[in-house]
């Protein structure tokens, strides 16, 4: 019996649907790096980096398709020339046929995403975005057609990106009208008459697009509208989608004491040098995430309330910011702070497959590595 897999499309789409690609940072390079479209997809790792040992792992093991959360190529290529180690990897990968897809800062901003699973590990509630995505992300697009092409004329805007709210997709208003018009006679219209006033039974449309898309969605209602001339309107919106944005602030169930809670979260994320800054009260209520490299965001930390910033890395002079801004600063590592998103990521698409009866085993690799080492321990590489 033939199993009914998902493509390396079913899979780029799912990651739309959760964190799309236009709510990433303006200079992040997210989406599908290498692959074909629409390849069957039997096995898919997730992981942070594509490191030279999950490359080789992943095609020993033969897996189809890698995800990632840091982008393997963030410059654009002169050439494909195999003397770098990174863009070798590319090239292997590729040339196996292995799909890699990243998502990056749209990742971190997601509902669900990285912040949220960072904020879960250590134990908030009542959490909320710490910088919500910024406003005009969104434009409604309405457009006026006749009613036997509605199916074609909203097919084409849902598949060029249109349409989409939260998990939702496919989402438009239509209401009845009449259009009014007077088509030159040289022209051709797709109702009426030319050189004679016109009133003609139409739909309106409405639907949400990303502004990142507009050109897209507007190039392909043109292609399906059956008018010469359609109206389109596109009205700027100022909401931000719904959950977005980057970092979390949340709540303590229990306040702890700083040096307890920071202590704990050391261990609880397997930090190996831990470091505390700033004005810590006596004891922690409302705390405040950002995975990765989160220092900047202390000024949103501070008008948020909390009480502490937990983050991956910082600058030296953060440190200095947190004490004049009376709030403390913890750096529990880079990897460590993004690291927590594996196997929630891993779980979700298993889910999502299996809602949609494609058969598909998606794993959290397990074997990613901190690149930084402390010299005075001994140890070698931390293993999440």
């Amino acid at each position: 019996m033939t199993k009914n897999h998902p493509t390396v499309a079913d899979l780029t789409s799912l990651m739309e649907d959760w964190a799309p690609a236009w709510t990433a940072e303006s200079w992040d390079r997210v989406g599908l790096v290498t692959g074909d479209p629409g390849a069957a997809v039997a096995r898919a790792w997730v992981a942070l980096d594509l490191t030279p040992e999950l490359l080789r792992e992943a095609l020993a093991a033969g897996v189809d398709m890698l995800l990632l959360h840091h982008p393997p190529l963030f410059k654009p290529l002169t050439d494909l020339c195999s003397h770098r180690p990174a863009t070798a990897r590319l090239v292997q990968a590729a040339a196996q046929g292995l799909a890699i897809f990243a998502a990056h800062t749209n990742l971190d901003a997601a509902p669900g995403g990285v912040n949220d699973a960072l904020a879960q590990r250590l134990g908030l509630g009542q959490t909320r975005p710490l910088m919500p995505l910024a406003e005009g992300g969104l434009v409604k697009l309405v457009t006026f057609l006749p009613p036997d092409h509605y199916e074609e004329v909203s097919a084409a805007l849902f598949a060029a990106g249109a349409g989409r709210i939260g998990i939702y997709r496919d989402c438009a208003f239509v209401a009845s009208g009449t259009g009014t018009f007077l088509a030159p006679p040289e022209a051709n219209p797709y109702l009426g008459r030319a050189g004679q006033p016109e009133k003609v039974s139409e739909l309106r449309l409405e639907t949400l697009v990303p502004q990142a898309r507009v050109a897209q969605a507007l190039a392909a209602l043109r292609l399906a509208h059956p008018y010469e001339e359609p109206a389109v309107d596109v009205y700027p919106l100022r909401q931000a989608p719904a959950g977005h944005g980057l970092g979390r602030v949340g709540s303590l169930a229990t306040p702890r004491p700083a040096e307890e809670f920071a202590a704990w979260a050391a261990v609880e994320l397997g930090a190996r040098a831990p470091l505390l800054a700033g004005a810590c009260p006596l004891r922690l209520t409302r705390v405040a995430v950002v995975g990765g490299s989160g220092g900047d965001l202390l000024q949103e930390a501070a008008r948020a309330g909390a009480e502490i910033l937990v983050t991956g890395e910082a600058r030296y002079h953060a440190a200095q910011e947190a004490e004049d801004l009376g709030l403390g600063l913890l750096t529990l590592g880079h990897f460590q702070t993004e690291a927590v998103i594996v196997q929630p990521w891993a779980r979700r698409l298993t889910d999502e497959l299996a809602r949609r009866n494609l058969d598909c085993q998606v794993e959290a690799y397990q074997a990613g590595q901190d690149p930084w080492r402390n010299p005075l321990s001994g140890a070698g590489h931390h293993h999440a």
